[in-house]
């Protein structure tokens, strides 16, 4: 193997590794519901898709990123697998596919981040639940976004940041 070979090699490798992600929330973009609806349109055929998260939310600021839920019969699915791959989406952990914002993605090229659930399972109920409170519920959604500013300037790993929040998630969803 060349010497111009193997950097190209570990270049790729490189670049595949998975990063910590530092915790930035951006002001609202008004392209993520059309952005989303893109997506949805791609992902037609796999499952039930769904936007939530903070993009999902019309002025809340949030990680630059769609939060896309979708509902498959069966997330380990290898069909639901190779059509995820084929729509330029990456594994990246139990049921979490991810793809980065590229250049030529249009108006508003943004990551993605798609999660698999099986059709039927608890945690999507309280997950609409919350997308929707936050929609039509203008003093929970600016309590929800205080919260998460002060979070993003606490953590520095997008792990411990969306652990950090589900406590206040589950005290907005009591009321």
């Amino acid at each position: 193997m060349s010497e111009e070979s193997l950097d190209l090699d570990l270049q790729r490798a490189s670049a595949a590794w998975p990063r910590p992600v530092r915790v930035e929330l951006v002001p609202a973009d008004p392209g993520w519901p059309d952005e989303a609806a893109r997506w949805a349109d791609r992902l037609a055929g796999v499952g039930e898709v769904h936007h939530v998260g903070a993009t999902a939310v019309p002025g809340l600021p949030a990680l630059p990123r769609l939060d896309l839920l979708v509902l498959v019969d069966d997330p380990d699915d290898e069909a639901v697998q190779v059509a995820l791959e084929a729509r330029d989406l990456s594994p990246r952990g139990s049921h979490l596919w991810v793809r980065p914002a590229l250049p030529d993605d249009g108006p508003c090229p943004t990551a993605v981040e798609v999660r698999l659930l099986r059709v039927g399972d608890g945690a999507v109920e309280p997950v609409l639940r919350f997308r929707d409170l936050l929609r039509r519920d203008p003093q929970a959604a600016r309590r929800y976004t205080d919260v998460r500013r002060g979070l993003a300037g606490e953590y520095g790993d997008l792990g411990d940041y969306r652990r950090a929040k589900g406590p206040v998630i589950t005290a907005l969803l009591r009321g």
